[in-house]
């Protein structure tokens, strides 16, 4: 439940980290997290919710007899499931650096994603990197899990904060 307080908080130190700003990185995280829970908590569960039917989609498409109605519907929820991807890249970044409405920061993320195909492109590679290190190789789990946990997701947060920083600096007036 409280992942997408989580996310944001870190992604709200990295940021600062990466524009140089003196922060304390504990301190801050639980005052962004304490911050930005309630929004933060609400867009996780809708897009959880979103992602969860998207995924009971696809059961239901494997459980279909007309192999070709099937391929149809697995096409439009692979389209659905990279936008609810795109999504997640810049929603909670976006709810860290700014104030604005649930529906105005799932929209922001839409445009954003699109807007920077490139940067959106290169973020979500590193995103899934981890899970894609858990399919390659998996006889290595309980090493993975390790590294993804103490290393890979504050890194994946730096990179993508470099990025997040060159795109928001374009929507700042100073």
């Amino acid at each position: 439940v409280t992942i997408g307080a989580s996310i944001t908080a870190l992604y709200s130190v990295s940021m600062k980290i990466t524009r140089d700003e003196d922060v304390y990185a504990a301190k801050e995280f639980i005052k962004q997290f304490k911050q930005n829970f309630k929004q933060s908590t609400i867009i996780w569960i809708i897009l959880l919710v979103i992602g969860l039917f998207i995924g009971l989609d696809f059961y239901l498409c494997s459980l279909m007899s007309d192999n070709t109605i099937s391929m149809i519907f697995k096409f439009i929820f692979t389209i659905v499931s990279v936008v609810l991807a795109f999504i997640l890249i810049y929603v909670f970044p976006l709810t860290a650096r700014f104030e604005n409405s649930i529906k105005n920061t799932l929209t922001n993320s839409i445009f954003m994603s699109i807007q920077h195909l490139p940067y959106t492109l290169v973020m979500s590679v590193l995103a899934f990197a981890p899970i894609l290190s858990f399919i390659l190789f998996s006889q290595y789990w309980g090493q993975i899990v390790f590294f993804n946990t103490c290393i890979s997701f504050g890194f994946i947060a730096y990179m993508n904060s470099i990025l997040l920083n060159k795109i928001f600096s374009k929507y700042i007036q100073e």
